[in-house]
């Protein structure tokens, strides 16, 4: 990996909401990291450049860093899914709450 080179550079906006990005990032690792799909913008780096994973890693990273509407989007992706486990694992100690609540009232008599 070139030391000397750096992989991309930031246009600053023209417009409020309107980022320009030119980075020798693959298109497709672009589109994955639009999408928040963090692992799939590496591997499509990982394929386009003959990397090895960790440079892959550290190109994305470094991408990812230098853009802060980038970062800001990554986290919220983050922590949807975050919260969806963490639903997740309510309704289901809800759900056995409610056995064990049910067990008792209805098979009480049986003990």
């Amino acid at each position: 990996m070139e030391t000397g080179r750096s992989l991309f550079w930031y246009t600053p906006p023209t417009m409020a909401n309107e980022i320009q990005w030119d980075a020798e990032l693959p298109k497709k690792a672009l589109e994955a990291l639009l999408q928040g799909d963090r692992n799939k913008a590496i591997e499509q780096v990982q394929l386009e450049r003959n990397l090895n994973r960790e440079d892959a890693r550290e190109v994305v990273a470094s991408f990812i860093l230098s853009q802060p509407s980038m970062m800001a989007s990554m986290r919220q992706v983050e922590s949807r899914a975050g919260t969806h486990w963490g639903l997740l694992r309510w309704f289901i100690l809800l759900q056995a709450i409610a056995v064990a609540i049910g067990y008792f009232l209805f098979f009480r008599d049986q003990w």
